[in-house]
């Protein structure tokens, strides 16, 4: 019915939807994974149209018309009729053709259907069209396209690809961002910061974990350090370096095999360590325990993790809630051994003069207040001429 590559396209956009914790399933959300996909990204690359573009406007979608969840706990992922009826028509139309199973492009042809969606109208935008991709899929494209997409790697590469396209591929430089005026200044969070500089200056277990509830700041604690060091207002031994956030999303989608994921993630590892003074930061990092593992199995990417962490040749900063803190990583005595844990809290604390301006007002306040109460109380109780007892005759 559907092939085994199809089948972990769909698994890939179910963990990305979960991930960015959106209510549904949509078919922007298979493409996406399509868009990791190497069946699905050479044929949209031999029907011309460009896959990084692509995941750019549905990045750009996900973050400005699709809702996200409230909250950090579990929650149920259903799939729209859109996505269903697509599959219906997937299988569908295997079946009439009498080969079976499904492959990425009888996915992308049926998506191709769906002029409603978004998903749709970005392929249309690339100048692909239904008819292409049936081209590409009937007449043997594929295969080739396939081979020039091979080609094209650098020698030496290998299946994961050279450490620069790597670092593109599956993170996101914050120092750069920030240096480049795409961070927000980050007000009241020193002695976090502070905290942080000092774990991750240390020769051993230097990785710092931000702990708090969702929306407290967790995120942008980590920016602010990287505009800091963008900066340069850190010490002498942080001067040049880098924060390199991870998208474990982009490193699980299209992932066929089990060796596929572990090759990404060590050649993503690689990369990092090889640059001077890089520091890795997973976001929710919570998730890393059990990303990439098979049913049953026990290597995942906590476990690829460990050695690099425990020995200091890698610097990471995580963030996560205390839910998931004490759900995972408590549990994992060899991985929380590995990090230091900040708690970063929901306080506010006003500045000296703000706290004394505050206390003058309310002084005043409440001296008029009391002022007021004592003079309605000298009324009541002094008798007027009216209500003036009558002396017995």
């Amino acid at each position: 019915m559907l092939s085994r590559d199809v089948e972990l396209s769909l698994a890939a956009a179910f963990r990305e939807a979960e991930m960015r914790r959106h209510e549904f399933v949509t078919v922007e959300h298979l493409l996406y994974a399509l868009l990791h996909n190497d069946d699905g990204a050479a044929i949209i690359s031999a029907c011309g149209g460009e896959t990084h573009a692509l995941r750019t406007r549905l990045e750009t979608f996900f973050h400005d018309h699709l809702q996200t969840v409230p909250g950090a706990g579990p929650y149920e992922l259903d799939i729209t009729r859109t996505v269903r009826r697509l599959l219906q028509r997937v299988v569908h139309q295997v079946r009439s053709a009498e080969r079976e199973p499904a492959q990425a492009g009888d996915l992308l042809a049926a998506l191709l259907l769906e002029v409603d969606s978004h998903a749709a109208w970005f392929l249309q935008e690339q100048g692909i069209s239904r008819g292409d991709v049936l081209q590409v899929i009937s007449h043997g494209e594929l295969a080739s396209a396939a081979a020039e997409r091979t080609a094209a790697k650098p020698r030496g590469a290998g299946r994961g690809g050279n450490p620069r396209r790597l670092l593109e591929r599956f993170t996101t430089d914050l120092t750069a961002r920030a240096a480049g005026g795409g961070v927000d200044p980050l007000i009241g969070r020193a002695a976090e910061v502070a905290r942080a500089l000092q774990i991750l200056g240390r020769r051993h277990k230097n990785n710092p974990v931000l702990v708090g509830d969702a929306g407290v700041g967790k995120t942008a604690v980590v920016e602010g350090l990287a505009q800091r060091i963008a900066g340069g207002e850190v010490p002498a031994p942080f001067r040049g370096a880098r924060i390199i956030a991870l998208d474990l999303g982009a490193l699980l989608a299209g992932t066929r095999f089990r060796g596929d994921f572990e090759e990404r993630l060590k050649g993503v590892l690689g990369a990092v360590r090889a640059e001077r003074g890089a520091i890795l930061f997973i976001d929710e990092i919570h998730t890393v325990v059990g990303a990439g593992a098979t049913s049953g199995g026990a290597l995942d990417a906590s476990n690829l993790l460990k050695p690099v962490l425990g020995s200091g040749e890698l610097r990471c900063i995580g963030a996560t809630t205390y839910e998931e803190y004490r759900r995972h990583f408590e549990k994992d005595h060899a991985l929380l051994r590995r990090f230091q844990k900040i708690a970063v809290g929901a306080r506010w604390r006003p500045s000296p003069a703000a706290g004394a301006r505050r206390c003058a007002t309310c002084r005043a306040s409440c001296a008029s207040a009391s002022s007021g109460r004592t003079r309605r109380s000298t009324a009541s109780r002094a008798p007027s001429s009216a209500t003036a007892p009558v002396s017995a005759r």
